[in-house]
């Protein structure tokens, strides 16, 4: 696989995607995209567990939308995944940083897409 990865291209490592807690708390609170994930998905910061299973079971395998180079903080790769939180549904965005070129995927950010 070439680096940085290309658009259209796999997630390089999705297997060993990583968040920190804090991080996916505020994606889902009232500070970050809280009301988006309340409004589609019926979960707020509480949920969190929940909302990582199923980004991580959907994210294997989902191919790249965006490449952003963060030189020299490295880059960010956007993909776009159908997530399933109990009986609902959605399209959403997941950002993922990549540090160094043999660097896990961290999460960024992740908000359903209309």
């Amino acid at each position: 696989m070439s680096w940085p990865p290309n658009i259209g291209e796999p997630l390089p490592r999705a297997a060993s995607i990583w968040f920190e807690k804090s991080k996916l708390e505020w994606i889902l609170g009232v500070e970050g995209h809280g009301r988006e994930w309340t409004r589609v998905f019926h979960v707020d910061s509480r949920d969190w567990e929940r909302v990582w299973k199923a980004i991580t079971e959907a994210t294997p395998g989902a191919t790249i939308k965006e490449v952003r180079k963060r030189s020299p903080h490295g880059i960010t790769c956007g993909v776009q995944v159908s997530l399933t939180i109990g009986d609902r549904s959605a399209k959403t965005l997941v950002s993922w940083h990549y540090a160094l070129e043999i660097a896990a995927p961290r999460l960024v950010t992740a908000y359903p897409t209309p």
